[in-house]
């Protein structure tokens, strides 16, 4: 979902880049250009798209469609609301090869990866990372600024609460809810509710520590 021709990309780390790639591979934009506040501190050899730092978004708030690529999930949250605060055109993307049944519904600043999978009745909100191969069953409802990883598989009716991190490789059994801020470590597998702000790790998985 495009308005302008012109892509500003804040974040240029590798998360970015394959946001950019992304970006690319839908064809919609003419111009792909990054914000960073490592701007100061890099080569201008480095990256030639990577044009200023994050403050200098107000310089293309009328011409440019606008997308977050940080992966940590409050601060993308807070960018997002500041550009939305300042009228910006915050845009969504999706792969081509991402599958998205057009019975679920995506909110903007989604960024959905190749090979992912959004099924029917599925609710994807505002701000979140369906990183790639990630696969999110029917009736799901990721609430905004999560981040399911690369080969995460949710099963149908889960709901998985804001600012939530599963990790690489993740597995959800179906019908369960996950509070706020749940994180998994990699490979785990969740088969119950869970507690806000803890992490979970094993399998099953189990809560080893608090988050705040």
């Amino acid at each position: 979902m495009n308005k302008n021709k012109t892509l500003v990309i804040i974040g240029a780390g590798g998360h970015g880049r394959v946001v950019e790639d992304c970006a690319e591979s839908i064809g919609c934009y003419n111009n792909i250009i990054f914000l960073d506040d490592c701007f100061e501190n890099t080569s201008p050899n480095a990256q030639k798209n990577l044009v200023g730092p994050i403050k200098n978004w107000h310089q293309y708030r009328d011409t440019a469609d606008f997308i977050v690529a940080i992966g940590n999930n409050k601060l993308r949250a807070s960018l997002l609301q500041q550009l939305a605060s300042d009228s910006c055109f915050i845009s969504t993307l999706i792969h081509p090869t991402a599958f998205i049944s057009k019975k679920s519904k995506v909110a903007s600043g989604v960024v959905i990866f190749a090979n992912a999978v959004v099924n029917t009745g599925a609710r994807i909100d505002e701000g979140c990372i369906i990183n790639t191969a990630a696969t999110v069953d029917h009736d799901c409802h990721i609430q905004a600024y999560c981040h399911i990883s690369p080969g995460v598989n949710i099963a149908g009716g889960v709901n998985v609460g804001q600012f939530s991190w599963l990790g690489i490789g993740s597995s959800v059994i179906e019908y369960i809810t996950l509070a706020e801020n749940t994180q998994s470590g990699a490979g785990a597998v969740i088969t119950g509710s869970t507690q806000s702000n803890k992490l979970y790790l094993g399998v099953p998985a189990t809560p080893v520590r608090s988050l705040i």
